[in-house]
């Protein structure tokens, strides 16, 4: 690479660093939910999990040792000088949303360091940061590399996590990543001529993207959206996102902030949520700005919708390199189901496994607009090493008496998750064998048998829900209301569990005139083949083997659509269901050669 090296983690918005400028191992996670009011939206975090969730030690006690690293690609310093003013500069934080780091001592080091490679091709330590208990904001730090030595067409940085390596308690964070010549400001070079986007919302919480653009869920059916009272909405009417200036002075001019909302994946703008200008302090750099997402309508009509809501900033910046960070989107999904969640686990939480007495449940409450029926419910379990085995969970729907979830469920249905989940899914489903009638206000969860297992399920901590909105329920039959609170952070976090509803259908499968409208081409497929619905419009697409498991469902992104890319499975029966935008199911079968 050649100078100057930048990145401030605005891209990719979650995955692995971009291996244009980083070695593509190490397991650092580029995103903009961990970490506290960074810089710039998306930081790339370094914790003790493995790409694929697990920790490191794979052990249940702790053990100290290595975590994710960050390591650039070589970079040619060859032919520069102490002269040239060479510096590399960032941005760091300890600990994150998940808490506070672990103190670093003689037996448990928990640290963050920097090694820089000379030109023997020996890596040398040149900064390190010990853990002293305490979540931190993110601080500037400047590395003189004006050596001969440093000074190399070889040249390489790595930034390397030490901590518990069986949990996920000790996170750090970096972020605003640039290592330039002619930097003459040298160590007190802290200031760019910047203004992005950041994460979280003062008054808020402090970490995540735009906040949702729903005022009670994340998500939600679409009829149950387009029913909204007359003279309410059930748009967010404070929505926004933390700003940073990273200027050194007062900035000359207002700059214009909009807000935009369109339909995916290519509908035209709907319109303007927010329009403002207005100058940005630099003392403090970070603040917020906000505007009502339901001063733009969405049209109510009856399909299922995807809209974005972007917030963009016009800084007259000059410099392609900060251009990414001054916007920001949020996406939000009017289908067939509710969420309080965003569809990512920041933790765990789980049930206790009560040996005696009722089985411990954790039910969420849901206030429909009008009367629905549950078709089921969604849950993101999370397998670790010490219970990486299938689990059996009981599903419930419950009325309300007197605001809290009835004693005796209306509906009850219990099923296995297995692991893994099939290829693609994040959430299992769990169908009633019939859909349940609800009014008004019902609940909806989950009960764990007593199995003396600990079952983990995922927590959103960017997210939560009204209050007395999430109940427990002890082995005696009380429920009580939940709250969860992060380490050192105010009650924050939603149960990753989402209620499926039919609008209105009382029947779990369409009929069978219906369900003749859908065929399947080509039928017998080869394996591996793109397989093509044909027929009306439906919402989502699973296929199951002849023994009823799921072995393939459409991701989120491809719901709908009729083309489905199957993996290469072996040869036989199977049957495809399609569910429909009202929750109805068809089923279509499919042979594969």
């Amino acid at each position: 690479m050649a100078l100057p090296f930048f990145d401030d983690f605005t891209t990719p918005l979650e995955g692995l660093p971009k291996t244009l400028n980083w070695l593509p191992t190490g397991g650092a996670l580029v995103n903009n939910r961990l970490a506290l009011q960074p810089l710039t939206r998306g930081t790339a975090t370094l914790d003790g999990l493995r790409a694929n969730g697990q920790s490191y030690s794979g052990l249940i006690t702790s053990s100290y040792g290595a975590l994710d690293s960050l390591t650039s690609q070589p970079i040619n310093l060859g032919g520069l000088t102490p002269n040239d003013a060479v510096y590399l500069s960032f941005a760091w934080q300890a600990g994150s949303i998940v808490g506070v780091p672990n103190a670093s001592g003689g037996t448990t080091p928990v640290r963050l360091e920097l090694y820089v490679r000379n030109n023997a091709g020996t890596w040398e330590l040149a900064w390190s940061q010990a853990s002293t208990r305490r979540r931190t904001g993110f601080r500037q730090q400047v590395i003189d590399l004006n050596q001969a030595k440093y000074l190399h067409g070889n040249f390489q940085f790595r930034f390397v996590a030490t901590g518990n390596a069986s949990d996920n308690s000790d996170n750090w964070s970096i972020d605003y990543v640039v290592l330039d010549r002619g930097r003459t400001r040298g160590t007190s070079d802290t200031t760019f001529v910047d203004i992005a986007t950041s994460a979280g919302l003062r008054g808020g919480n402090p970490s995540g993207g735009l906040r949702s653009p729903l005022r009670r869920f994340s998500a939600m059916p679409v009829w149950q959206f387009n029913a909204a009272p007359a003279g309410t909405s059930e748009l967010n009417p404070r929505l926004g996102v933390n700003l940073s200036n990273l200027n050194a002075g007062v900035l000359p001019i207002p700059i214009d902030i909009t807000g935009s909302v369109r339909v995916l994946p290519a509908g035209a703008a709907l319109g303007s949520w927010l329009k403002i200008s207005r100058p940005l302090p630099v003392n403090p750099r970070l603040d917020s700005v906000t505007g009502a997402a339901n001063r733009q309508a969405v049209p109510t009509t009856a399909f299922e919708k995807r809209l974005r809501y972007t917030l963009a900033l016009n800084t007259q910046e000059t410099n392609p390199r900060t251009l990414a960070n001054d916007t920001i989107f949020r996406d939000v999904e009017l289908s067939n189901y509710y969420a309080y969640d965003d569809g990512s686990a920041e933790n765990i939480t789980q049930l206790v496994p009560y040996s005696t007495g009722q089985s411990a449940a954790f039910a969420y409450r849901f206030d429909l607009n009008q009367p629905d029926f549950v078709r089921g419910l969604r849950l993101y379990p999370v397998f670790t090493a010490s219970d990486a085995a299938p689990r059996s969970v009981t599903i419930n729907v419950w009325a309300d008496e007197a605001g809290r979830p009835s004693q005796q469920p209306l509906a009850t249905k219990t099923a296995t998750i297995t692991n893994p989940l099939p290829a693609g899914f994040q959430y299992a489903e769990i169908t009633f064998d019939a859909p349940v009638r609800v009014s008004g206000s019902f609940y909806v969860g989950y009960s764990q048998p007593s199995q003396g297992r600990d079952l983990h399920y995922g927590l959103d901590l960017n997210s939560t829900f009204p209050p007395r909105h999430l109940w427990r329920r002890d082995n005696t039959g009380a429920w009580d209301t939940v709250n969860f609170v992060p380490r050192g952070l105010p009650p924050r976090g939603a149960l990753m569990m989402r209620a499926v509803m039919t609008n209105g259908v009382a029947t779990a499968t369409a009929s069978a005139r219906e369900a003749a409208a859908f065929s399947l081409f080509p039928n017998p497929a080869a394996r591996g083949t793109t397989v093509t619905v044909a027929g009306p419009r439906f919402a989502r697409a699973t296929v199951f083997d002849a023994l009823g498991r799921v072995v393939w469902q459409q991701p989120t992104a491809q719901a709908g659509q009729a083309s489905l890319p199957l993996p290469g499975l072996p040869p036989g029966i199977y049957t495809v269901r399609l569910t429909l935008p009202d929750g109805r199911t068809v089923g279509r079968r499919l042979m594969l050669e």
